[in-house]
């Protein structure tokens, strides 16, 4: 399977990879954009999370399997899957940690991590499985067995799922409910320099080229240097926001409060290029937004799902579903695949919002859709991850 030739967001990312494989060689953070291979997915797609993935076939699409978490209860699903190896990895509210076999859905193993539970999508990088729980604690996990390599306490409870530049790198970066934005060594856990927020940040934080960037619920968006944790400029967005930002072709596109999405400059950070308003009774734009082929499209607790122009800032569509849509959208091959509150699963044309498809889970999806391997991975508030592959292969 391939990603189509005419997307022009994935020419932008093959660059930065070309980019990231010769910079900062002193500092060794940056090698690939974390998810850009066909057979791994990690949160919205890494690095600078646009939330591209490979063609998934035309729809009608039909269940390969069905994994619960917790068999003698509900352990809600809140992060996406990650998808590395043949493996899924998923994280739930009772704090255990599952990998799951890609093709058959069978376990391969849990890890057992704090009693408050996991909210966030896993990260697997070097042969390690990176996730932050509830009380604060990050874990490093190896993918092979589950065993525990390292824990690095952070103080402060963890919502926002970690990042990295690419699957060899060395770091990892990750944040807090106290605006805490650490760099890790992923060898030892070691923090590698740490940089502070106005207030809690729930999204994870944004890698693109040499600058992390990060939006916190103090209403700023905040660029940091990879290498050093150096504040490169703090930009006002208007209100809290609640995912990650989106960066592509010098701009930074993010999901706020008051029922807005906003544009800014890479280069010049306080310069707004855009804001769109048209969200229903001023309600949160939570998820984090996917952009392709110069659509930007975001859900809201509007219930709906708004697609908006890159370069203007101007709506193109929306969708409406039933209830809130705080799950992050993925886009494979002018398709958009998004979850709702309102148990649904669903596939929207990219041009023009047509619905193509709708999967029925057994509850609310806030979790975002992950794609690896030719299916697509989404886990629901009951605790269920659900495998969908094309009806016709």
């Amino acid at each position: 399977m391939t990603i189509k030739n005419h997307v022009r967001a994935t020419l932008v990312l093959l660059t930065f990879v070309a980019a990231a494989m010769t910079s900062i060689a002193s500092a060794e953070p940056a090698t690939t954009t974390t998810t850009k291979s066909a057979d791994a997915w990690a949160f919205h797609g890494g690095g600078p999370l646009l939330g591209q993935a490979p063609d998934l076939g035309a729809p009608p699409m039909k269940l390969r399997w069905t994994y619960r978490a917790d068999e003698e209860g509900d352990a809600a699903i809140e992060g996406a899957a990650a998808i590395v190896g043949g493996s899924v990895y998923v994280a739930d509210a009772k704090g255990v940690l599952h990998a799951i076999d890609l093709a058959r859905g069978e376990r391969r193993w849990t890890y057992k991590g704090a009693e408050d539970g996991f909210a966030t999508t896993p990260l697997v990088c070097n042969d390690r499985v990176l996730i932050g729980d509830l009380t604060g604690t990050f874990h490093a996990v190896a993918t092979a067995d589950g065993s525990k390599l390292w824990t690095v306490d952070t103080g402060s409870p963890i919502r926002a799922s970690a990042n990295a530049s690419g699957p060899g790198a060395a770091r990892t970066v990750i944040a807090n409910d106290a605006g805490k934005i650490l760099c890790i060594n992923l060898a030892n856990g070691d923090i590698v320099w740490t940089a502070q927020a106005g207030d809690r940040i729930n999204g994870a934080p944004t890698i693109a080229a040499d600058t992390v960037y990060v939006a916190s619920c103090d209403a700023k968006l905040m660029a940091i240097g990879l290498a050093d944790g150096a504040v490169r400029f703090t930009a006002d967005i208007g209100a809290l926001a609640g995912g990650s930002p989106a960066v592509i072709d010098g701009r930074i596109v993010i999901g706020t409060d008051e029922g807005r999405v906003v544009c800014h400059s890479t280069t010049d950070g306080e310069k707004r290029l855009w804001s769109y308003e048209r969200i229903a009774g001023a309600a949160m734009a939570y998820a984090s937004p996917a952009v392709a082929e110069g659509i930007v499209v975001v859900g809201a607790r509007d219930r709906q799902v708004h697609a908006i122009d890159l370069a203007s800032g101007q709506p193109r569509w929306t969708f409406k579903a039933r209830l809130d849509v705080d799950s992050s959208p993925l886009i494979a091959s002018g398709r958009v695949y998004v979850g709702s509150k309102d148990k649904s699963l669903y596939v929207l044309k990219l041009a023009d919002g047509e619905l193509l498809w709708e999967f029925k889970a057994a509850r609310g999806i806030v979790a975002s859709p992950a794609s690896a391997g030719g299916v697509l991975v989404i886990s629901d508030l009951a605790g269920n991850v659900y495998c969908l592959e094309p009806e016709r292969t």
